[in-house]
């Protein structure tokens, strides 16, 4: 095999084993946290103290449904697997992964009714989740098998995510909930509403969109597309196995492209495109049957849209003077408030921070209430979840909690109280009465703590509050009377995914979807009987009254959620034994297929024996070996890696090949982040050249052996408080380097090239031998307002680095540097112009300064470069440099270009710059005379300066997700006349 192809394979299994160690921060938890364990047959559940009673229930339903998910996908019990339960994240998610292998589950439930349905979280977590503990398992064969054996669990990974597309991972496993489950995702038709109403509104995008995504028009992510996909596929073919088999040809040959595809052609005779339209062509059938007859409830719009591009108009809430607040998001729209008079018309806004989506809002007089994230600043895995509220006659932005756990709010008529849940680090779950200002309990209802609530609200007259309840047997509609606790159901328990409750004096207003498409309902208090009030094409959500006669609510369109109002009209409203039922029940069949209709309602009560887990002892776990990528190009490495499964402690050794060089080296990394500063540890050693070319007509090379290691110690802060997202980073290390065996190919082991007979030129930017010893301290600070999915670059932001390395410690060697780097992000002001037009246009600037110590001293060391050249120049070597860029970045066209499977162009757009350096320094020269060289220098102070623009591609290869930023640059360097046109790949988002 050539060098070149072994380079080249070298380089794909290093793509697919991502071990990349360099200043990352784990997320990971206090270290006063004290860890428990639960070992089953099949898990390792891992706990903190205190959160006995959930991890037993854990463990049971994990057991429970060990084999039964394992039937149509291997009929394989995997292997024992970690599974640690994060009580202190407010965050409600979970994963699986590998490299180490492990599972995570966020135990705090959702407020969201669309997310969680009406399954308790951790048994819905445990449904899904095990689902992909299982794919992996499956994954296991073939060629990937041969992968998982020869370099670990990353390769193994990469390789099973390139073998089949990320929808079919989740796809898969929303089926897996939705079919053994009374609820889940598949069940709710919230789920499917973007999906749904693209296809029967003229938008069927193709394969490569609707998997890829768009920055042009609004795709629904990979679990829609793979639920309906799997979901279709077992139903058509009537084969419950057949993504089983799909996924065995498919792992079995991972590196072939198109893997997936080919397998599809296997087992169902054609190729995924064609199936894939196959799916669609039904789903449009299926969709369209489904609302064939429907004639929609009229409505009137408030909202008035300036384009078609998708944007959110959400939650509708009235305030006193009859104005609409709403919560705004889209594809060009960042989370915001938005206030509207009565004719849709903006009157106001202002911008949140990292929302936690509860589904809701509340409002009384001029005031709107939310729940917002919030984040520890050290510990990545633990997170708050509090309250804000947003004045408009005022203008107030407050914080009405810190610290918190609380989901959902809703606010007294009078606005001095605030009903909320908490959900308690034992994961109790508390109905609690807040003081509106302060932020203060004032008292706690009495309630079940193991049922779930939420989406609490006050009832019109303050007395009471209303929300939903879940249990193991279904939802439930509950009102509280705030004064005595007293508990009455307004809506027996049952699988009816009910939300957004709504108490006035006479009615009970909520969405449901109990007819197959989501509508808004009321519950006649007297009476008992419950009506239909919309009948909405795609769905209707989110009540509201904006007087006596009128409700406002959200209808959903094919460019996202309108405000919408329509008079109360009882006497029209459809009694619901009269409703017809237009349910899809697209999972029945895949139901019968796994036979277990309701797996989690069987599950044991078995008491497992709990013992202390001990992070020391387990903080060695080799996870994987061999090559991995860097993000320098020219360097091959190869090693093996540590991580342990709570994130405290990463290891490696291994060896690196640099490729310009022709060297390698060997190196041991140690990475400990239990304690609140990050300690990292660097040891190498290893061979060192540099060819600088030919000189008085000898090859000019410096050959050396280096050994040295850094030692240093990082406390990174995530200081996130509002729409600006901050981090603030200390770091100081200390180093060490020793270089011997330095050799000259012309003059020994000098530093000196010759120029002529009598003169040379004294490299300052090589080492000679010598023990160097240095101190390294470095401070970052960043500061950048929250971007949309179509922002190039953040609208406001600041950013600023500064970076010293000086000798120390008797060094052989002297030397020292000093870099600053800044930058400030602005709109442009093309937006006073038309903010439509120039929404996504940013200004910005960058400045940097460097200073480091030059001289022609034998023991100089001469730090390399830390801050960016002007563009279309060479690094320069001065002692003292300073540059200033100015930028302007647009986009310039959305063209959702496939080029059949092999490349999808989502996005072009360009950078036009300036960029100006100055350079303050000497160049040094040795004449030889008879007694003592003559040592004489020339001023080296230059100016660099560059115009010119960069045009860059956004595109997708061979159908993966990662998206790659690549394009050229053009450069005219004004100081020289020079023209310079470079290709540059600027950005590889995974």
């Amino acid at each position: 095999m050539t060098k070149l192809k072994c380079l080249l394979l070298f380089a794909f299994f290093a793509a697919i084993n991502q071990c990349v160690f360099a200043q990352e921060v784990l997320s990971n938890n206090p270290t006063s946290t004290k860890w428990k364990q639960i070992k089953t047959p099949g898990f390792k559940i891992i706990f903190p103290e205190g959160f006995e009673q959930s991890a037993n229930e854990v463990a049971n339903t994990l057991e429970h449904i060990r084999e039964p998910e394992t039937n149509t996908m291997g009929k394989k019990n995997p292997k024992r697997i970690s599974i640690i339960l994060q009580r202190n994240n407010a965050v409600s998610n979970g994963f699986v992964t590998l490299g180490p292998r492990r599972s995570e589950f966020y135990t705090m439930p959702p407020q969201d009714y669309n997310f969680a349905g009406t399954n308790k979280w951790l048994s819905l977590l445990a449904v899904h989740e095990y689902r992909h503990i299982v794919q992996f398992q499956r994954s296991k064969t073939g060629l990937n098998k041969a992968f998982s054996i020869l370099f670990g669990e990353n390769t193994q990974a990469g390789m099973a995510f390139a073998a089949a597309p990320r929808w079919f991972w989740e796809g898969d496993a929303t089926l897996m909930e939705t079919a053994v489950t009374s609820s889940g995702r598949g069940r709710i038709p919230s789920f499917d509403r973007v999906f749904r109403t693209n296809l029967l509104s003229g938008k069927r995008f193709n394969y490569n969109k609707q998997h890829l995504q768009s920055f042009k028009d609004y795709i629904p992510d990979h679990y829609k597309l793979g639920y309906y996909f799997t979901a279709h596929l077992r139903k058509r073919t009537k084969n419950p196995e057949i993504w089983n088999d799909i996924a065995k040809s498919a792992f079995n040959t991972p590196i072939i492209p198109f893997t997936f595809s080919n397998a599809m052609k296997k087992h169902t005779g054609i190729y995924l495109v064609e199936n894939f339209n196959m799916m669609m062509d039904d789903l449009e059938n299926t969709w369209s049957e489904q609302i064939a007859d429907l004639q929609p409830s009229s409505y009137e719009t408030i909202n008035k849209r300036g384009n078609d591009v998708f944007t959110e108009y959400a939650f509708p809430q009235t305030l006193e003077d009859g104005s609409i607040v709403i919560y705004k998001t889209g594809l060009g729209d960042v989370g915001q408030l938005v206030r509207y008079d009565s004719e849709g018309n903006q009157i106001d806004r202002v911008v949140t921070g990292v929302n936690n989506n509860t589904g809701m809002l509340t409002s009384t007089q001029y005031k709107v209430y939310w729940n917002e994230y919030e984040f520890d600043p050290r510990w990545r895995a633990k997170s708050y979840s509090v309250i804000k509220s947003y004045d408009f006659a005022t203008g107030d932005l407050k914080r009405i909690t810190k610290k918190t756990r609380y989901s959902g709010a809703g606010i007294s008529p009078d606005g001095y109280r605030l009903v909320t849940i908490e959900n308690d680090l034992e994961n109790k779950n508390n109905i609690v009465i807040l003081d509106a200002i302060s932020g203060n309990v004032i008292k706690k209802l009495s309630n079940d703590t193991d049922a779930q609530y939420g989406m609490p609200s006050y009832s019109a007259d303050g007395e009471s509050v209303v929300m939903i309840k879940i249990t193991e047997t279904g939802k439930s509609v509950i009102s509280i009377n705030v004064e005595t606790s007293a508990q009455t159901t307004l809506i027996e328990e049952s699988n009816e995914n009910i939300g957004y409750p709504v108490l006035t004096d006479q009615y009970l207003f909520y969405n449901s979807p109990f007819n197959g498409i989501d509508n808004i309902y009321a519950l006649e208090l007297t009476t008992k009987n419950r009506f239909q009030i919309t009948k909405s094409k795609f769905g209707a959500y989110n009540p509201n009254l904006l007087d006596d006669k009128t409700l406002v609510y959200n209808e959903h369109t094919p460019n996202g959620l309108d405000i919408v109002k329509a008079e109360l009209a009882p006497g029209s409203w459809t009694p619901l034994e009269n409703v017809v039922d237009r349910n899809v029940r697209y999972y029945e069949e895949i139901v019968e297929q796994e036979g277990h209709a309701d797996l989690l309602s069987g599950v044991p009560d078995k008491q497992y024996e709990t013992k202390n887990y001990s992070k020391l002892g387990h903080a060695v776990n080799i996870h994987s070996w061999g090559p991995f990528a860097s993000t320098d190009v020219n360097n091959i490495q190869a090693g093996i890696y540590s991580q342990d499964v709570l994130s405290t402690t990463k290891m490696s050794v291994g060896y690196a090949y640099d490729v310009e060089e022709e060297t390698g080296y060997a190196s041991a990394k140690f990475s400990y982040q239990g304690l609140y500063p990050i300690f990292d540890l660097e040891i190498q050693k290893g061979n060192r050249t540099s060819n600088e070319g030919v000189i008085n007509g000898e090859e000019l090379i410096f050959d050396w052996k280096e050994e040295g290691a850094l030692g240093e110690l990082t406390v990174p802060l995530l200081l996130t408080r509002s729409k600006y997202n901050r981090q603030l980073n200390f770091s100081a290390g200390v180093g060490y380097t020793d270089v011997y065996d330095f050799e000259n190919s012309v003059l020994g082991s000098s530093r000196l090239a010759p120029i002529s007979d009598t003169l040379a030129f004294f490299f300052r930017d090589i080492q000679s031998n010598g023990k160097l010893f240095y101190n390294k301290l470095g401070l970052t600070f960043n500061n950048f307002f929250k971007r949309n999915s179509r922002d190039i670059l953040s609208q406001w932001g600041q950013s600023v680095a500064l970076e010293s390395y000086k000798s120390a410690y008797n060094s052989d060697f002297e030397g020292s540097l000093f870099a600053l780097r800044m930058a400030a992000y602005f709109p442009s002001p093309l937006q006073l112009i038309s903010t439509n037009v120039f929404k996504h246009h940013v200004l910005n600037f960058r400045y940097g300064y460097q200073n480091r110590l030059g001289d022609l001293s034998s023991n100089l060391y001469y730090f390399r470069n830390r801050i960016n050249k002007p563009r279309g120049y060479s690094y320069p070597l001065h002692d003292e440099f300073a540059s200033f860029s100015a930028n302007y970045t647009f986009p310039l066209i959305y063209p959702d270009i496939a080029l059949g499977p092999f490349l999808n162009i989502q996005r072009i757009r360009a950078n036009a710059f300036m960029d100006f350096g100055r350079g303050i320094g000497k160049n040094y020269f040795v004449e030889y005379q008879e007694n003592d060289p003559l040592v004489y220098f020339n001023s080296n102070t230059e100016d660099y300066q560059s115009i010119g623009v960069e045009v860059l591609v956004d595109f997708n290869v061979l159908r993966f997700p990662t998206m790659i930023s690549t394009g050229i640059r053009y450069s005219y360097l004004t100081t020289t006349n020079e023209t310079n046109l470079e290709f540059v790949v600027i950005d590889v988002s995974f």
